[in-house]
């Protein structure tokens, strides 16, 4: 029990445009990976004495919403069936939700007052936004301490579109990268190089705090898997 309550708490926050247009392909390549994370994820924290792995699922179409109504599961408690697509694409929301989740434990939001690991965050849709409110949602964000030292990912799905990889770069700043998914069929593997590598790292280091070099480092990683991509075969 001591050694249980010693741990710190890594949040992997996923925020996936359910908006009509992902249907299909697209949201069960989304679905796939999540399940696999999840599963990876529990046997990382069986096996870690540092670390307890959370999850936030926020979808974003006409409406944002929480995964269950849940602003964070331990993986263990994460029930997960599928994401509905339909609507709009109102990043907007999903920026007011991110925003709850982002403020620290005393002030409604699920990061901790003090010390504490910064997030995995991860960013991922198929189209421009419908509105563009995001970008007064976005400044409330950068005004969060928790958002701007989180580990950011944006991922753009099957489209060539410069406003939405303005939008997606826009989101990640200097914490993060974006990533351009030309086929849906490498999404899950996409998804899951990003938690797994950023999971792995934070979870082994000594010093749990919010470094940059550690976010750096991370992000190396990351894009050297990323490479490879696209000589796996499905």
């Amino acid at each position: 029990m001591l050694d249980r309550i010693a741990k710190e708490k890594l949040n992997v926050i996923l925020i996936v445009d359910s908006s009509k247009s992902m249907g299909g392909r697209r949201i069960a390549e989304v679905e796939g990976a999540i399940n696999e994370i999840k599963d990876y994820l529990i046997d990382l924290q069986d096996e870690n004495s540092n670390v307890d792995f959370y999850i936030t699922l926020v979808t974003f179409g006409t409406e944002a919403k929480f995964y269950n109504d849940e602003k964070e599961l331990n993986v263990n408690d994460f029930d997960f069936n599928g994401i509905k697509t339909g609507g709009l694409s109102n990043l907007h929301l999903a920026y007011q939700k991110l925003e709850d989740v982002l403020k620290k434990v005393s002030k409604g939001g699920i990061m901790a007052d003090y010390g504490g690991v910064a997030p995995i965050i991860i960013l991922l849709t198929d189209g421009h936004p419908t509105k563009n409110l995001y970008k007064e949602e976005l400044k409330k964000l950068e005004e969060l301490p928790w958002y701007r030292v989180a580990l950011k990912y944006g991922i753009a799905i099957e489209l060539n579109d410069s406003r939405t990889l303005n939008v997606l770069k826009d989101f990640v700043k200097n914490n993060g990268d974006v990533i351009e998914c030309y086929d849906s069929n490498l999404l899950k593997r996409i998804i899951k190089i990003i938690v797994l590598t950023a999971s792995q790292v934070k979870s082994k280091s000594t010093n749990l705090d919010y470094e940059q070099n550690r976010n750096d480092e991370i992000k190396q990683l990351i894009a050297e898997k990323i490479l490879d991509v696209d000589g796996w075969e499905w």
